[in-house]
């Protein structure tokens, strides 16, 4: 059970890891916080680094002094930071030593090292390598993205919009079919040479007083997505930079998009981009699989903090 002055309880379980592995060197994995939630650390004084007792885990306790040095050894880390770090420590040393007394502090010290490396090397590396994420979380993640892989030509566009919506009143509806009108024809007396140049137009004060918006997108030719097909079939036509669509429009709005880039169709299989996808996920996942990894090896190890 893990005590912290203004903090609740909570309780894991244990088990016994007697095997021998590496020592990751500073325990960097357990930045995340382990046992101190509720209010934040507040810095160490210099008075107060001494042996007043911070936190107790199980039989061993952290003293200011120990936390002090941490810090000093490692100035990126917060307070709260560091002491999570060495309560991560104690835990897994005591789990690997099966809280066995060394004949000197020095000793003790040096054998947490290596049992800590043993079992973290056999027992925690082994569950965080990329291939071990779970399948099923790797084609979630597929899925969510599954345009980024599978998609037909994209346009990239930048476009100016005058949105309306399937319920807005005929009297409004004419405003801004009016002013959309207005934007088309001044676009054809100044035709912008770049969607940099459409940008700079509808961003100035006539044309934001009459609630034109513009944004740049990614749209593929087919799809509702970002902007309803409409948009998409009329940046079919377009092909080079600078070009530029008409005033296109449907229930929702009025439209006109100037070309900036594409890419072309692809229907990458979930093997092929797999490899990708881990990557991307595996630091995240990591951080979050190490620290539920070390909770669980708390369970029957009293903590207590003392901030």
């Amino acid at each position: 059970m893990i005590r912290s002055a203004g903090v609740s309880p909570f309780v894991f379980g244990r088990r016994r890891h007697p095997r021998p592995g590496r020592l990751l060197a500073t325990l960097a994995l357990a930045s995340a916080p382990l046992a101190t939630c509720g209010r934040p650390l507040r810095p160490l004084p210099q008075a107060e680094t001494s042996g007043a007792i911070v936190a107790r885990v199980g039989s061993v306790s952290i003293t200011a002094a120990q936390l002090a040095a941490q810090l000093a050894r490692a100035p990126g880390l917060t307070v709260r930071q560091a002491l999570d770090q060495r309560i991560t420590f104690e835990v897994l040393a005591q789990e690997a030593a099966g809280e066995q007394p060394a004949s000197s502090p020095d000793d003790l010290a040096e054998m947490k090292k290596v049992k800590v490396e043993r079992l973290i090397s056999r027992e925690i590396e082994p569950q965080l390598r990329p291939e071990s994420i779970p399948e099923a979380d790797v084609r979630a993640l597929f899925q969510r993205g599954k345009r980024r892989y599978v998609h037909g030509r994209l346009v990239q566009a930048t476009v100016a919009c005058l949105f309306t919506g399937a319920r807005m009143n005929d009297v409004r509806r004419a405003r801004a079919e009016a002013n959309a009108k207005l934007l088309a024809a001044y676009l054809e007396t100044h035709p912008p040479r770049s969607a940099a140049d459409l940008e700079a137009v509808v961003k100035q004060p006539e044309w934001v007083d009459r609630q034109i918006s513009v944004t740049t997108v990614w749209q593929e030719e087919q799809s509702g997505e970002p902007f309803p097909p409409v948009v998409g079939h009329a940046l079919a036509a377009l092909h080079r930079a600078g070009d530029r669509t008409p005033l296109v429009g449907d229930e929702t709005g009025y439209y006109i998009a100037v070309y900036v880039a594409e890419e072309p169709p692809s229907d990458r299989s979930f093997e092929e981009v797999a490899p990708t996808l881990r990557a991307e996920m595996y630091e995240p996942w990591r951080r979050q699989r190490f620290l539920r990894l070390t909770m669980e090896l708390s369970a029957g190890h009293d903590i207590e903090v003392f901030p």
